[in-house]
């Protein structure tokens, strides 16, 4: 009884998804899946109670409007509504976790498992072990933010550039962000940290999986996270970390926002490697032109930075030495006048 309701609500779901926006008769949907009117009534009752939001309008009859949660229904339509020009093997295969310790994890341990014949999405709606680079850890609240996993599979003899592809990411994750919040001033801090108003509001990892039989990587694992609406930060966080919205009542969708960031990444995969995305990334850089302090290793560096090369390195003048050199593994620790963002 119960697949059947899910199967009745997830069939009608399809419908809506069809057109956003659009009403559809109860009677055009009753005809169309062979079911009663009071059975649309009640998919679109239990629709709502998960979280969807439908219009509903006499005479007119029901329309999606957006979901509260990330739901892998609505998120495969988006992706295919936005990723319309994406070939057919580079459409992933969604998976969504009410809760999970880290998408990450999961997605490497998945891929050591079985190989990647295409991409996989993995998201939760609240992780207990999110992590970014350094190990460090990331608060996943439940449904207030994105915390996802891409794993892709990289092509025989296809050789990586890891600080090119993670410079290449944050700016598709940007791009796709200002495609919803245009007045959002957003910045990113070396490498991987995306900022705005001074705050981090996200952040991207990007980790290979070995393999020992061919002797090379057989997939990437781009994972991220982006808290988008306000949640009580545990103590120590609240001056450091930020929100892309100030308020959590915010009419938006998260699967659509999703979906754009996810199509920006999949294409960016086919093409980071021509370093196309660095301009933008200069552009966007909160480092250039200040003093800096670095962390490589056991040792800490401090000096100004003057660029970022166009293998996605960064450029800094040391204070030690005067002489410029390019760095591709680090942490930046502190920023001059940006105390907060020693995250």
């Amino acid at each position: 009884m119960k697949k059947q309701e899910l199967s009745t609500k997830n069939r009608v779901l399809t419908i809506l998804l069809t057109q956003p926006g659009v009403y559809f008769s109860g009677d055009s949907l009753a005809q169309s899946l062979d079911l009663s009117r009071e059975s649309i009534w009640k998919a679109v009752r239990s629709l709502k109670a998960d979280g969807h939001q439908i219009a509903s309008r006499k005479k007119a009859g029901y329309a999606y409007l957006r979901s509260q949660q990330v739901d892998a229904l609505v998120l495969n339509q988006w992706l295919h509504l936005l990723g319309s020009d994406l070939v057919e093997n580079q459409q992933p295969v969604v998976q969504v976790f009410e809760q999970i310790g880290s998408t990450q994890a999961y997605a490497k341990d998945m891929v050591a498992k079985q190989p990647l014949i295409r991409p996989a999405l993995l998201v939760a709606r609240e992780q207990s072990g999110g992590y970014g680079r350094q190990g460090r850890a990331f608060y996943s609240p439940k449904d207030r933010g994105l915390y996802v996993s891409l794993a892709l599979p990289i092509p025989v003899n296809t050789q990586l550039s890891p600080s090119l592809l993670t410079t290449s990411a944050a700016v598709a994750l940007v791009q796709g962000l200002q495609t919803f919040f245009p007045a959002a001033p957003f910045q990113l801090k070396w490498v991987n940290d995306l900022i705005l108003h001074g705050h981090k509001i996200g952040g991207v990892i990007t980790e290979g999986v070995f393999d020992f039989e061919s002797q090379q990587y057989s997939a990437v694992i781009l994972g991220f996270a982006i808290n988008l609406m306000p949640g009580a930060f545990p103590n120590g966080l609240e001056s450091k970390a930020g929100t892309v919205l100030a308020d959590s009542e915010a009419d938006l969708d998260l699967n659509v926002i999703l979906a754009q960031l996810v199509v920006n990444l999949l294409k960016m995969a086919d093409t980071y490697q021509n370093g196309d995305y660095l301009p933008v990334y200069r552009k966007l850089s909160l480092l250039i032109g200040h003093a800096i302090t670095v962390k490589v290793g056991t040792d800490e560096k401090t000096g100004v930075v003057t660029g970022i090369s166009d293998q996605g390195g960064l450029i800094m003048v040391e204070d030690n030495t005067g002489q410029p050199q390019t760095l591709y593994a680090g942490e930046v620790t502190k920023v001059k006048l940006l105390e907060n963002l020693n995250l």
